[in-house]
């Protein structure tokens, strides 16, 4: 079942150097249980498109287009009702929990403030469920935790933290900002074993924003990568590892190190992000594309579906598919760190 329809979501910030375009036309939709994962590099839109749907752009930003959670359009509601649906419908972990969570409130009455909010709890039942979901996501000594402050903690139990508190509510969505971006690749495992059990729990939808391509081998079912504020490609992560299309794709699946080859250089992406302060012609990644031609300068590319498991936006399908091979089932099994498949 579908929870959230996005379609042509359009991010925009006023700036003294002109209009921003974050985010373009982005499309796509989430099922119960499911885990979508949106890659690409910094400054491609990914967590801009996510902070729209949460009503968390910042003052200058301009969002249109339609996202339908339960047939609500999240980008017309206000503030007001936004938190109707925020925390309760729908939670967030952001990328650094040091900054997210208030560093002059103790854990326990931070994680209480969601309950008594949301659900009308008394302060005494909402620090019982707070010590059991701090118990849920294996904090050890939960009692204790919840006499702590942030700085007391460290960063993978600040992430725990962070994740008991998106999950108070027990949300339909869980939306997950980089959540291993600055843990070790062992506290890294721990939170992502963490995040399955507790989505086949609640059959909780999780939308996961990364640049890590072995944590979306880990974690996705299916996969969008955005270039420049656009989807270029989305497809099931299987296929996508396997037979990457869009050149942008198979660019970032190439730069992966392989266990299995000894590399002096990684292959490297030449160039660098589009502006987002110009308005492009054509696609975004002409400048950067090795097969780009005339219409690739001219036009911007129509999405078309190659497959039931996968489509892109590309002028040169055809010829982008030759090098798929470059980037095939080997670069899924070589991301699949062995560090983090055993933990």
């Amino acid at each position: 079942m579908t929870i959230l329809s996005v379609e042509n979501m359009n991010v925009r910030f006023r700036t003294p150097d002109g209009l921003v375009q974050a985010v373009s036309d982005l499309s796509y939709s989430v099922s119960a249980g499911e885990t979508l994962g949106i890659v690409g590099e910094s400054g491609s839109g990914k967590s801009q498109s996510v902070f729209a749907l949460m009503g968390l752009t910042a003052d200058n930003g301009i969002t249109e287009g339609l996202a339908n959670f339960h047939g609500t359009n999240l980008l017309g509601l206000s503030a007001r009702e936004l938190n109707h649906i925020r925390a309760e419908k729908i939670g967030m972990i952001f990328q650094d929990p040091m900054t997210s969570l208030n560093p002059f409130v103790k854990i326990g009455k931070q994680l209480a403030e969601v309950l008594c909010i949301h659900k009308g709890m008394s302060r005494k039942e909402a620090n019982l469920a707070a010590i059991a979901m701090l118990d849920a996501v294996r904090i050890p000594s939960a009692a204790t935790r919840m006499n702590q402050y942030p700085h007391e903690l460290s960063g993978g139990m600040r992430q725990r933290v962070m994740i008991a508190m998106a999950l108070l509510c027990k949300p339909e969505l869980l939306i997950a900002d980089e959540p291993t971006t600055a843990l070790d690749v062992t506290v890294q495992a721990q939170i992502l074993a963490l995040l399955r059990d507790l989505q086949t729990e609640f059959n909780t939808a999780i939308i996961l924003i990364t640049h890590d391509m072995g944590v979306v081998a880990e974690m996705c079912d299916r996969v969008l990568v955005m270039y420049g504020g656009r989807k270029m490609e989305e497809a099931e992560t299987f296929t996508l590892f396997e037979h990457p299309e869009h050149p942008y794709t198979q660019g970032l699946l190439q730069a992966i190190p392989s266990i299995h080859e000894d590399m002096d250089r990684l292959p490297t992406i030449p160039g660098n992000p589009p502006s987002a302060l110009i308005n492009h012609q054509g696609c975004p990644f002409k400048n950067r594309c090795s097969l780009a031609e005339s219409v690739c300068h001219q036009q911007i590319p129509d999405f078309t579906r190659l497959s039931a498991t996968q489509a892109l936006a590309c002028h040169l399908k055809e010829q982008a598919s030759h090098l798929a091979g470059a980037a095939s089932l080997s670069s899924y099994n070589a991301v699949q760190n062995p560090v983090v498949k055993s933990a």
